[in-house]
């Protein structure tokens, strides 16, 4: 996929999923991700929910962002949002817990229009580059 592409694809993404967070009980969206540079360097992927739609810059997300860090769009080797996710919380005190579901196949019809490829199955929404 090229930068215009991946750019589209978050910014459908946080349209269609929602706002983000780093804590998924204040999170409308989650995702994991992992980079080409990850594989080579033990494997590590990233959870967090989608950035602002501003946030995702012509080649790269933005540097202290929502994901923290620049990612490089060219690095991205795989990307799974599923189709729920957990959240926990201490709200006043008492230990809260639960799931938020996502519109993964409104997402999947969106990325369609976008000649995005990608895989769709009951439990996840994935793009795999490798």
């Amino acid at each position: 996929m090229d930068d215009d592409k991946w750019r589209q694809t978050l910014q459908c993404c946080r349209r269609i999923l929602g706002r983000g967070s780093w804590n998924p009980h204040l999170s409308e969206s989650w995702c994991a991700y992992t980079t080409f540079s990850s594989l080579e360097h033990g494997i590590h992927y990233w959870s967090c929910g989608f950035p602002e739609e501003d946030e995702c810059l012509d080649d790269k997300t933005v540097d202290g962002g929502l994901w923290s860090q620049s990612f490089h769009y060219q690095d991205l080797a795989h990307l799974v949002v599923p189709a729920k996710f957990y959240w926990e919380e201490y709200i006043d005190g008492k230990f809260e817990f639960g799931f938020k579901n996502q519109k993964i196949t409104e997402l999947s019809e969106e990325l369609k229009k976008l000649k995005v490829p990608h895989r769709l199955t009951d439990l996840v929404l994935e793009i795999k580059l490798y």
